[in-house]
């Protein structure tokens, strides 16, 4: 038994992990106005968004083993600091390449923080409790990027772009703050994992998640699912508003609708729980994110896609993660004790590596209309399904606790 109530943990990790919506999305309205700062087109600023995802994923992937080393808070610790200091930093940027390196370091730390909140309900909880606590976890930060794009075109209209990361620093303090004083203490692993050098933890452990068939269905699909959603995420500006022709003050409406989708799945997620197992509402998640991508896709090859389209079947592609993601993670985590963290470090290492690598491949793809953000999109969704059915399926009966 727990000794701290899922409801009060829920809060705690969701505020933490609602970092990384907030890092990314508070500045996706300034985009235009920083690409003017810079002197460069919209497509070099929005590659700092794919820069960001990658350093997320070496941040987890190291994060992972560390924190099942050395223990949760030290981890998040040292990650706040890097966070916060590179978010202070990037004001004073004066080329783009540098505020490429400095949101590096940013989402370094980052993801080297929300890792951990994953694995600290592995700490507590198991099965579906555990996939309860992580919906919850999952309603609390999507608060962020429902706030986020509005917070930052709040900031942007009145104190500019800058104000942005200095706002993001602060929030880092706060986060800081709650992980030093609030987050409960939880035993390092067993002494035959201490022994274990951590150079050792770092490839033998991702060695013993990867070779677990099952375990990498759940951890790539989820990956390519949310590849799939942050396609749009980092082709959103250009989508809606040099596409579609929104303002910087619709901007949030239009993204904000996805949240919207969220909130109520991830609602819906929790009833679901109380009938079905966890790899099931993830495969029927999987499925409708797939068929609302192809659809997304075939009506842009026709030239059909309008924005009151495109809304709705984007809110369906980013919405659905509320089934896929926390069902997902829960599902793989029942398969570890031992390396929860380096479960946890994998998956959130080849979800923002995929993503960071898609987004990255969709600049250099991009010739001025939605169709290489479509066809990526319905192309990771497609996959997502595809490696589900191969892999994680024979291990949702064992995924349930």
């Amino acid at each position: 038994m727990s000794a701290i109530s899922p409801g009060r943990l829920a809060i705690m990790l969701g505020t933490l992990v609602a970092l990384g919506p907030l890092a990314i999305d508070t500045y996706l309205p300034a985009l235009l106005t920083m690409a003017g700062h810079f002197d460069v087109p919209i497509h070099d600023v929005e590659i700092s968004v794919s820069v960001y995802v990658l350093g997320v994923a070496l941040g987890q992937w190291l994060g992972g083993p560390f924190s099942d080393q050395y223990g949760r808070k030290p981890v998040a610790c040292t990650g706040l600091v890097l966070f916060i200091a590179a978010s202070l930093m990037i004001p004073w940027s004066v080329t783009v390449e540098q505020l490429y390196l400095l949101r590096f370091v940013e989402a370094l730390g980052g993801g080297a923080t929300v890792v951990i909140a994953a694995a600290s309900v592995r700490d507590h909880f198991t099965g579906r409790q555990a996939a309860q606590v992580l919906t919850t976890i999952g309603l609390v930060m999507l608060l962020a990027p429902l706030l986020a794009p509005a917070i930052g075109s709040l900031l942007l209209n009145t104190l500019g772009w800058k104000s942005i990361f200095i706002m993001l620093a602060g929030y880092g303090v706060l986060v800081f703050m709650m992980v030093v004083f609030l987050l409960p203490t939880v035993r390092r692993q067993s002494a035959s994992a201490d022994r274990e050098s951590l150079l050792r933890r770092l490839f033998f452990a991702y060695g013993r998640v990867m070779r677990n068939g099952p375990a990498m269905g759940f951890i790539l699909a989820n990956a390519l699912s949310f590849t799939a959603m942050f396609t749009f995420i980092t082709d959103a500006a250009f989508l809606y508003m040099e596409h579609f022709g929104l303002s910087s003050k619709q901007f949030p409406l239009a993204f904000g609708a996805n949240v919207v989708a969220m909130l109520s799945l991830n609602r819906l997620n929790v009833l679901l729980l109380r009938r079905y197992e966890t790899a099931a509402i993830m495969k029927t998640g999987l499925l409708i994110q797939a068929v609302a991508a192809s659809s997304l896709l075939l009506l842009t090859l026709g030239g059909l896609l309008t924005l009151w389209l495109a809304i709705p079947l984007i809110m369906i592609v980013c919405g659905i993660m509320a089934l896929v993601m926390p069902n997902g993670i829960a599902s793989f985590l029942s398969l570890f004790e031992r390396d929860s963290g380096a479960a946890t470090g994998l998956n959130g290492a080849l979800q923002f590596l995929m993503a960071g690598l898609v987004g990255a491949l969709l600049g250099t793809l991009h010739d001025g209309t939605p169709i290489p953000m479509t066809a990526l999109m319905a192309g990771s969704s497609l996959l997502a399904m595809a490696l589900f059915l191969l892999l994680a399926r024979q291990g949702g009966a064992s995924a349930e606790g």
